[in-house]
């Protein structure tokens, strides 16, 4: 049998980045339902200009000078490191995944800048064998979550008609009044009159978001990192939708959404968050139905026929909400984790 052979990519390497993340592609959204999957023009943007306190890698492995599997590893500051495995359907069960992953060991056992070594790593995966082989390398299951769609032309239709049949106006206000709370939504960068608050929620988010039994982060962004992150997201090709709730004076939620411009026919359903003294008064279903219309006056939105979301398996009130606004479970993601001591 030929030997697997297993090569870094240069971050320079356009051409070979977009055949390695065509074949991840490939690897992961196989026999899937409308899997999500990167832009090439998201992907390059990523490795030409990387996060600060981020380094991605690339490996490719060939079999008798055919690429048949890729492994994708994001060194993070202060964080796990994430890597991902794919193998060609093709090619599995040929020692593939045994000679990225001990590849990938490798590399995560060497110094990296600043003297630093890597002590937790995580991955994903959405099959049995995935879950499998992870263990048999050392790894223990974290946490497990629903992958969720909505078919979204149909969703937006009917709540037109819902508004359109109550003789309500069908546009999105900017601040939408309640007896007990307001809702105030946009496109695009966040208001500078709500950037801290947005900054707040987001912290509240880290920590509270279910991790299971994985290692949770302990970095939390401040007004300054949300910039950044907006201008890396645009940079990207996402546009990103938000709404925030108040309660009175008080931040008590928000949810966010991204739409791709190059790939807009799954749009990301992002973070949502109600804090836990206002829980239970309709207020996560207010921030979502507000940001789904918001999509209305999204061009690239047009084009999109399912919204992607995810939910912890164990967090019943927001599956439940979910399954009401329509969404259905298409498959479930396992999270592993494992420790280099």
């Amino acid at each position: 049998m030929p030997e697997i052979e297993i090569t870094r990519i240069d971050p320079d390497d356009a051409a070979g980045l977009r055949d390695w993340d065509a074949l991840m592609r490939d690897a992961y959204t196989a026999e899937r339902t409308a899997a999500w999957w990167r832009s090439p023009a998201a992907l390059l943007a990523q490795f030409a200009h990387p996060r600060t306190d981020k380094q991605d890698i690339a490996l490719v492995a060939h079999l008798g000078g055919e690429a048949v599997g890729g492994a994708e590893l994001a060194l993070i500051t202060d964080a796990p490191a994430e890597v991902e495995l794919g193998v060609s359907p093709t090619h599995r069960r040929q020692g593939v995944a045994t000679a990225l992953a001990e590849a990938v060991e490798a590399l995560l056992r060497e110094a990296q800048p600043g003297g630093r070594r890597v002590e937790v790593v995580q991955t994903e995966t959405y099959c049995p064998t995935g879950i499998a082989f992870a263990q048999s390398r050392g790894m223990r299951i974290g946490i497990e979550e629903h992958r969720l769609l909505l078919d979204l032309p149909d969703y937006l239709t009917a709540d037109a008609d819902r508004y359109k049949d109550s003789g309500a106006a069908t546009s999105v206000p900017v601040v939408a009044a309640d007896p007990d709370f307001a809702v105030t939504s946009w496109t695009g960068a966040c208001p500078e009159e709500v950037l801290e608050d947005w900054a707040m929620l987001r912290v509240q988010m880290d920590e509270d978001v279910p991790v299971g039994d994985l290692t949770r982060s302990t970095r939390h962004a401040d007004t300054a990192a949300i910039r950044s992150h907006e201008e890396r997201m645009d940079e990207h090709g996402w546009i990103l939708v938000s709404s925030l709730a108040h309660v009175e004076d008080r931040a008590v939620g928000y949810t966010e959404i991204m739409v791709s411009r190059d790939q807009p026919d799954i749009v990301i359903q992002e973070d949502t968050l109600v804090d836990r003294a206002h829980r239970g008064r309709g207020i996560g279903r207010a921030l979502k139905v507000a940001n789904m219309r918001q999509l209305q006056d999204v061009p690239e939105a047009a084009a999109g026929k399912w919204i992607q979301t995810y939910t912890a398996t164990g967090n019943a009130p927001m599956l439940a909400l979910n399954r009401d606004l329509g969404f259905r479970t298409v498959d479930t993601m396992t999270a592993l984790e494992g420790r280099f001591d």
